[in-house]
């Protein structure tokens, strides 16, 4: 390029490098999630010493909860409100697909909300615990309560592990990592010192949440096969020797 002319450079690809992938990478770690949910849930049909704490740490909350404290809590818990966080991974999915002319960001945001409610709603529907301060502490008590797991804070996993990989490019490794850790612990602490749920619903919401988002991250969104007409510039990478560029720009 001539001397002077300002350089424009190819914006980063959606889901490209940097790319979030699972840490550790291997399964192991994914199997030990899920026998945690499992011996977890296990435990609170047949082991009374977890509803007792579930209890104890309720009680405790109750008898320690000034209200600056209490509204800190509350901006925390709202950190996983579902429906907000469907509506701005989305909106990012939309940005990113029309910015780089494929579909490509809109399918992992468009299916983290669906396997999330279907894990969440079916647990919870099968469970059937009440909440801290209404229905039973027990499993299948038969009420209109649904609370386990906690749908708050595995959506402060899931949705913000999304939002961090679709923005991946964009952000510093400091930035992706704040943004898909950081919010999911302060649901935890939210929701559960407001007495919205039981300490080991936001344990099994954290749990799923992160094994949801772990899986996610697994699927290598990049280079799925699809159709060209959905994904224009689908088959030009990033360092590609050989990727077309147009006159007057850089890469």
């Amino acid at each position: 390029m001539p001397a002077g002319t300002p350089s424009r450079r190819r914006p980063p690809r959606p889901l490209g490098v940097p790319v979030l992938v699972p840490v550790p990478k291997s399964w192991w770690f994914d199997g030990l999630l899920l026998a945690g949910l499992v011996a977890l849930t296990a435990g609170l049909i047949w082991w009374p010493p977890l509803l007792r704490l579930d209890i104890v740490v309720r009680d405790w909350c109750d008898q320690h909860r000034p209200d600056p404290v209490s509204t800190m809590m509350w901006f925390f818990d709202h950190l996983g409100q579902g429906g907000i966080l469907t509506v701005v991974t989305v909106l990012v999915s939309f940005w990113l697909a029309w910015r780089h002319r494929t579909v490509r960001p809109i399918i992992p945001a468009g299916l983290a909300p669906i396997v999330s409610t279907l894990l969440i709603v079916g647990l919870k529907r099968w469970t059937s615990r009440g909440a801290p301060h209404h229905g039973s502490v027990e499993m299948f008590s038969d009420g209109w309560e649904e609370y386990y797991p906690s749908g708050h804070v595995s959506n402060g996993i899931v949705y913000y592990g999304v939002l961090a990989m679709l923005l991946s490019p964009y952000l510093s490794v400091l930035a992706r990592r704040l943004l898909m850790w950081v919010p999911g612990v302060l649901t935890f602490i939210g929701t559960t010192y407001l007495g919205y749920h039981w300490l080991t619903d936001s344990i099994a919401g954290y749990l799923l949440g992160l094994l949801i988002v772990r899986l996610l991250l697994r699927v290598p969104w990049r280079t799925l096969p699809l159709p060209r007409w959905l994904d224009r510039r689908g088959r030009v990478r990033d360092g590609d020797p050989a990727a077309p560029t147009r006159p007057g720009v850089s890469r």
